[in-house]
């Protein structure tokens, strides 16, 4: 029987850079993060070999040219998790992964690494591993930084390069608008004019934190920025931001290195009424889960 997990998309509600480099070449970063209801599927079959297809779905599948975006060959992060298993487990993995991807590519929602999470999870199904949550992010952390949050998911504080872990009350009563301007970010790319930048303003993160604990979420979201947000530029934010403060949103921010932005709403009245305000971009709407993947 196929293994099938529903992958979850994530948001970073809150985004810093220190400006520390590792030797790996990796960022000290400190954000919370949330897993959101904007999910590839990723179907596992036993085959001799590894391989991986890609199909698309929702609003990414009316977009000229979107289906380039997605490699489906070695470079894929769902066939390099499939390769750090089965090093890790010393297993002769062969597995036909297929994807429907409805998470945007060179967005920030790490639509990639909850692929390869996926990836980690089901092939640990496959072949009877029995892996703990822990090992299963040590081979995450093996393909990407992100792969660890999105193998757990919830509501986190991720600090070092985003492998150390800290789970947060569940954020509840929200629902998410994410609109995909036509901008794609290289993450690279981003970094490198973060690490370019000699003046960045540094949202405090063990204000917001208080705050978020306290269930202060007023001061909490007006603590929340974005560092990229500095660096990067994406035609058409300024406008999308306002547009979703307009219909209610109590937290419009980039997440990650961009593009994507997301606004949170607790009315789904205003969240429709401003996806249709913004007809010129993709839009994608979910609830906020509190797991980064489910079985499908």
């Amino acid at each position: 029987m196929p293994i099938v997990r529903k992958a979850a998309a994530k948001l970073n509600l809150l985004l810093d850079l220190s400006g520390v480099i590792f030797p790996d070449g990796y960022h000290e970063i400190g954000t919370v993060m949330q897993s959101v209801g904007i999910y590839d599927t990723v179907t596992l079959s036993p085959d001799d070999s590894v391989s991986v297809s890609c199909t698309l779905d929702g609003p990414l599948s009316a977009r000229p040219g979107s289906a380039a975006d997605i490699p489906c060959d070695k470079t894929n992060t769902a066939y390099k998790a499939a390769l750090r298993f089965a090093e890790y487990t010393g297993k002769n993995v062969g597995v036909r992964i297929g994807i429907v991807k409805r998470i945007p590519s060179g967005a920030g929602l790490a639509g990639g690494s909850a692929d390869a999470a996926a990836v980690i999870s089901g092939l640990d199904e496959m072949y009877h591993t029995g892996l703990s949550q822990r090992q299963l992010c040590e081979i995450g952390a093996r393909v990407g930084a992100d792969v660890p949050f999105c193998l757990v998911g919830g509501t986190m504080l991720a600090q070092n390069v985003g492998d150390l872990l800290t789970p947060l009350p569940p954020l509840s009563g929200y629902r998410v608008l994410i609109v995909k301007p036509d901008a794609h970010v290289s993450t690279k790319e981003a970094y490198a004019a973060f690490d370019s930048c000699e003046h960045i303003r540094h949202p405090s993160i063990p204000w917001a934190l208080n705050a978020y604990l306290r269930g202060d979420l007023k001061t909490f979201f007006a603590q929340c920025a974005n560092v990229f947000e500095q660096t990067v530029e994406v035609a058409g934010r300024a406008e999308i931001k306002a547009a979703m403060r307009s219909f209610g949103s109590e937290l419009a921010l980039m997440t990650g290195s961009g593009s994507a932005i997301f606004g949170l709403f607790r009315s789904e009245d205003d969240l429709n009424a401003c996806a249709a305000r913004l007809p010129d971009y993709p839009v994608f709407s979910g609830e906020l889960w509190q797991s980064g993947l489910l079985e499908g």
